[in-house]
């Protein structure tokens, strides 16, 4: 298959929650292309100081719908093994052509590591990913949330608006699988306003942004405890983006981006049930089908 330069269109590689509809179009972590065997590079040393309790789930799997416009465009299955503190999950997803808006893609990413306090933290990330004639392969291996080793063909390429990657781009970072499991203090604050007050410093491979989510409401669902907690989702553009182009500025300034978050089992953990994005064209829409958590 050809490989090209690394642009910004990516429209089915997640780049969660940015790069316009098309790049949401399984919006759930920068995911598309065929499978990636991990391979075990790092210790999964826990993080000093406490942190929440996870035992009491041992797996997760959740499929999701997705939709523009009312008009399904793909599908995704986010699994997760959890022993303790520690995790691995993958999220695997297939993307259908629909005109020029999302191309036709499929693949998967695995990331591997250990809960945080307030955030999950990555030792490794694996992601392979085809659409049409564009080829995306990310590795990384992190050390306590900074980027230790990293490839990603194809690059991005040069443009003179882009914002350069520096050394402190890279550290203290989530990647875009680990950022879809959110610890809480306790399991009776996931559902609450601490399921969502957290800024998510995600860096996927080419570029750094901040996903800053806030408490709006609890609702009613169909999965697990019967509760999500909704939240507003901002993005925040840090580096490796272009600063000149449109559709940076506006999503920077949509607030009109929500995600839904469940509790897992009971544990001090939650995941992503629902996400909406209003977009000049219509609604691109992430629904779970099923929540399945042992």
């Amino acid at each position: 298959m050809t490989r090209t330069p690394a642009t910004d269109k990516r429209s089915a590689f997640w780049t969660p929650v940015v790069k316009g509809g098309a790049a949401l179009a399984l919006g759930l972590a920068t995911f598309l292309g065929s499978a990636q065997t991990v391979k075990e590079t790092a210790s999964l040393a826990p993080l000093a100081g406490p942190a929440p309790a996870h035992a009491s789930a041992s797996s997760l799997r959740i499929t999701y719908a997705a939709r523009l416009a009312g008009v399904r465009i793909g599908t995704g299955v986010l699994s997760a093994n959890l022993d303790g503190t520690r995790y691995t999950a993958t999220m695997s997803a297939r993307t259908s052509s629909v005109g020029r808006l999302v191309s036709q893609g499929q693949g998967e990413a695995v990331s591997r590591g250990v809960f945080g306090r307030s955030l999950a933290v990555p030792v490794s990330y694996d992601l392979s990913a085809s659409e049409e004639d564009l080829t995306n392969v990310v590795r990384m291996r992190l050390s306590r949330g900074d980027i230790a080793e990293l490839s990603a063909e194809p690059p991005l390429s040069e443009h003179p608006n882009r914002v350069a990657v520096r050394a402190q781009h890279r550290r203290d970072v989530v990647d875009p699988v680990s950022a879809l499991l959110m610890p809480v203090p306790n399991a009776e604050s996931a559902m609450g306003p601490a399921a969502c007050d957290r800024t998510i410093p995600l860096f996927d491979g080419r570029q750094r942004y901040d996903l800053a989510l806030s408490f709006v409401r609890m609702e009613q669902i169909q999965f697990g405890n019967g509760q999500a907690a909704v939240c507003r989702l901002r993005y925040r553009p840090i580096a490796g983006h272009r600063s000149n182009r449109r559709v940076n500025q506006e999503l920077a300034a949509n607030t009109n981006i929500f995600v839904w978050l469940s509790q897992v089992g009971d544990a001090a953990l939650v995941a992503p049930v629902r996400m909406e994005v209003g977009l000049n064209f219509g609604t691109l829409s992430i629904q779970a089908l099923d929540f399945a958590a042992q």
